[in-house]
């Protein structure tokens, strides 16, 4: 007679995963029953993870909104390369260029087409005699390098008036402009407010302000041989990196940059390299980390606080497995519950602040990647504390 068991059949199978399904269903009571009976308590679990995941959130929106509003120009014109003047480390400080340096570009292979655009600093005299500085980005209407965006009056076909400029209705009233046609000064010469977009922002907090090239180059005091940059589209199948070996190579006096390169070397500059930058990016860093501690802190005491109650679990019989089982449920509740609540505040925040200059980006990746830090932070707090509540003394809860 053998001493080994006999094989499990179908029945035996079955039978021990409704066995299973049925603890995982009681644990998973036991876990919701635990976490709610004291509400308060629940309450205040609830309310320390949706703060942390609130400041969190916007701390990471704000330092991403900030990141794509200061390379929004490159993402928006969808030019495959950038002629810079050498040395040019973002997208609205830079030197200038010879326009001419369009035509060497031009014979090089697979280019289909070359524009000038012209991003330049101007002083703006309000109507009540005061001044703000603005970025003038100059375009040739009919053929323009980039577009102004979420037109609300006007279009780009506007700029063809030559005293024709277009401004974003967030700047309005910091720029002095209080009506469509209404004319200030840019740089002492006289323009008109012919559009007006919506939420195009900057990281400088100087505002845009659109205009033809040729008016552009006036306002700024720009040379009508010159321009700042120079916008490069290849023809479809050209292989890109063999053309910017060849652009570099005809124009050795500027720098040549894809657009994505251009674009991560600008937000790298206001982000890394300025002090404005770098505050934002450490206010994530601490939100973050603050965030993270707040969670982990909150549901270890709400773990720890029960302990007697744990142990009168296992004074009835239950398993380790069984305990650690309703610990693990208990913190993921809680930081399910508290996630929701603080991603749910922080989408209204970003809301509240879509019509001011502080962009807040929370996107659907963003939720996702707190979503996992949470609820993996849920998970190590329950760890730690579990290591806690299996060292307490069963017989405890009978003295």
């Amino acid at each position: 007679m053998s001493d080994s068991s006999p094989p499990m059949d179908a029945t035996d199978i079955r039978y021990w995963k409704a066995l299973f399904k049925q603890n995982s269903s009681i644990a998973f009571r036991l876990a919701w029953r635990n976490i709610t009976r004291d509400r308060v308590r629940f309450l205040i679990a609830v309310i320390g993870v949706g703060f942390a995941v609130l400041l969190m959130t916007v701390q990471l929106g704000l330092l991403i909104g900030f990141a794509t509003t200061s390379s929004s120009l490159i993402d928006r014109a969808g030019a495959d390369f950038w002629i810079v003047p050498r040395g040019a480390k973002d997208v609205d400080q830079a030197g200038q260029i010879i326009e001419r340096q369009k035509y060497t570009a031009l014979g090089v292979a697979d280019v289909d087409s070359v524009r000038s655009l012209v991003v330049r600093f101007a002083e703006w005299k309000r109507p009540d005699g005061g001044t703000q500085s603005v970025i003038v980005v100059g375009i040739d209407p009919s053929e323009p390098a980039l577009e102004p965006w979420s037109f609300v009056v006007g279009s780009t076909a506007s700029l063809h008036f030559a005293d024709a400029v277009v401004i974003d209705e967030l700047y309005a009233e910091k720029l002095g402009v209080s009506y469509m046609g209404q004319t200030v000064e840019v740089g002492n010469r006289r323009v008109r407010v012919v559009g007006m977009t919506s939420t195009i922002r900057t990281f400088t907090q100087s505002p845009y302000a659109f205009a033809s090239l040729k008016n552009a180059k006036i306002l700024a005091g720009l040379p009508d041989d010159r321009t700042t940059y120079l916008l490069v589209r290849a023809r479809p199948g050209a292989n890109l990196s063999k053309m910017q070996r060849d652009l570099e190579t005809a124009l050795p006096s500027a720098d040549i940059w894809t657009s994505s390169g251009f674009s991560w070397q600008t937000r790298f500059y206001w982000l890394v390299s300025t002090g404005a930058g770098t505050a934002v990016l450490m206010a994530a860093v601490l939100g973050l980390v603050v965030g993270l501690v707040i969670v982990s802190q909150t549901l270890y005491s709400a773990t720890v606080e029960r302990v007697e109650e744990y142990a009168t679990i296992r004074a009835i019989g239950a398993a380790n497995r069984y305990l650690k089982a309703i610990i693990l449920r208990q913190a993921l509740l809680s930081g399910a519950i508290g996630f929701i609540v603080g991603t749910a505040a922080a989408i209204g925040a970003a809301w509240l602040a879509r019509r001011s200059s502080a962009a807040m980006a929370i996107s659907l990746p963003l939720i996702l990647m707190l979503a996992g830090v949470t609820l993996g932070m849920c998970v190590g707090a329950s760890l730690i504390s579990i290591r806690k509540v299996l060292t307490v003394d069963a017989a405890s809860v009978f003295k």
